[in-house]
């Protein structure tokens, strides 16, 4: 079992790289990568992504099939979303989550 002194270690997903904006709060899926019952454990939050060995958590990126990006990130939680976004069934899942945070869909 994961101590609770252990550092936070999060993974996310983006659609495409050119989606992951750095330094602005973001709507984000998290997955808890600490050891224990809660490994991958999921979190809807509103964070901000950083690039580099910032202060924050460290943050690994993935591609939507998992391919990891290149880089290190860290992430510093703002505020926690709702455990369910609503939304439509087959629809965006994305989209749903900027409009959970209230906050608009990048340009398409």
């Amino acid at each position: 079992m994961a101590s609770s002194s252990e550092a936070a270690a999060w993974d996310t997903f983006v659609r495409r790289p050119g989606d992951l904006r750095c330094g602005v709060k973001a709507p984000l899926v998290l997955r808890d990568l600490r050891p224990g019952r809660g490994k991958y454990a999921l979190r809807h939050v509103v964070g901000i992504v950083r690039d580099g060995d910032g202060h924050g958590d460290s943050l690994v990126i993935r591609t939507v099939v998992g391919v990891e990006l290149p880089g290190a990130y860290t992430v510093e939680i703002v505020r926690e979303m709702p455990q369910e976004i609503a939304g439509t069934p087959y629809q965006d899942f994305y989209a749903a989550l900027q409009r959970a945070a209230g906050t608009e869909p990048p340009d398409q």
